[in-house]
């Protein structure tokens, strides 16, 4: 009878696993789509962290799924082109399966030109998407959010994770419900609500609101940068903190009865379309660039 010393077995198993890894690196799936005019994005993914870059004028969509250390044969994979739409989705497979040790969630590259609508959707995992101009529709279940150098109308629900923003431009919706949120952008007209965490929002210089905004939080601070040529009919309301306002303010009204909480109203530069900020719980700081 042959012996074999449970170190070689080791040994045998880490490199099994080894090559395993290595042959599914090497497999990463891949597929690019001719469009031409303005296309559109549509994709799904479940357990996958997206990255969406431009690709600047190119005339194509590409995508790559890079599956680390996850089987293929995991996840149903399904993409479809229509004219100048493309969609694709990736779910992870409702069997039971056991992953063994610390395993990395698959991760979906995608490149597409930079005038583009893209509306997109992912159950866990993070979502990057960056140098975009269109219309921008994402929804996150769980998974941390960093929107950066996009702009025309971007349209964001997030359940569970931070978020942050950086040079957006045109009009915001943005609806989170736990997790620390960023932004800062020149807007045309911003909707922002976050359940549970703190928000902090900078309307760069050139920032002119053409329709009504309104920013809320329902625990957390906010805290708000506008230049000093923003004009807009102010409306701010905390039930429980206080409220700063280092802007010129015509008064229009102030009342901080203890039943009643904090609200403050009155005309910025003049008066212009309604800005309202309110919070149920903490403090709101509106400061000047």
């Amino acid at each position: 009878m042959v012996h074999v010393r449970p170190a070689a077995l080791t040994f045998a198993a880490v490199a099994l696993l080894f090559a395993a890894s290595v042959a599914r690196a090497e497999s990463d799936w891949q597929k690019s789509y001719a469009v031409n005019g303005k296309p559109s994005l549509s994709f799904s993914t479940g357990d996958a962290a997206v990255e969406v870059t431009s690709c600047g004028g190119c005339k194509e969509i590409r995508i790559r799924v890079q599956w680390n250390d996850r089987n293929p044969s995991d996840y149903n994979l399904n993409e479809v082109q229509t004219g100048d739409h493309v969609n694709f989705e990736l779910r992870e497979k409702g069997r039971m399966h056991i992953v063994m040790g610390v395993h990395h969630e698959p991760r979906v590259f995608v490149q597409t030109p930079s005038s583009i609508d893209l509306e997109g959707r992912t159950s866990d995992g993070g979502l990057k998407v960056a140098g975009l101009n269109g219309t921008v529709q994402l929804q996150t279940s769980d998974g941390s959010v960093d929107l950066s150098d996009v702009s025309g109308a971007v349209r964001l629900k997030a359940s569970d994770g931070s978020i942050q923003m950086r040079n957006i431009s045109g009009t915001l919706e943005s609806r989170s419900s736990d997790g620390r949120v960023q932004i800062d952008g020149q807007f045309t007209g911003v909707q922002v609500h976050t359940s549970d965490g703190s928000l902090d929002l900078t309307m760069a210089e050139g920032t002119k609101l053409g329709i009504a905004s309104r920013i809320e939080s329902s625990d957390g601070r906010v805290m708000i940068h506008v230049p000093r040529t923003l004009a807009a009919d102010l409306e701010v309301h905390t039930s429980d903190g206080r409220i700063q306002c280092d802007l010129p303010l015509v008064m229009d009204g102030f009342n901080s009865k203890s039943d009643s909480g904090h609200n403050l109203r009155g005309r910025v530069n003049g008066g212009g379309v309604p800005l309202s900020i309110r919070t149920s719980d903490g403090n709101v700081t509106i400061a000047s660039k």
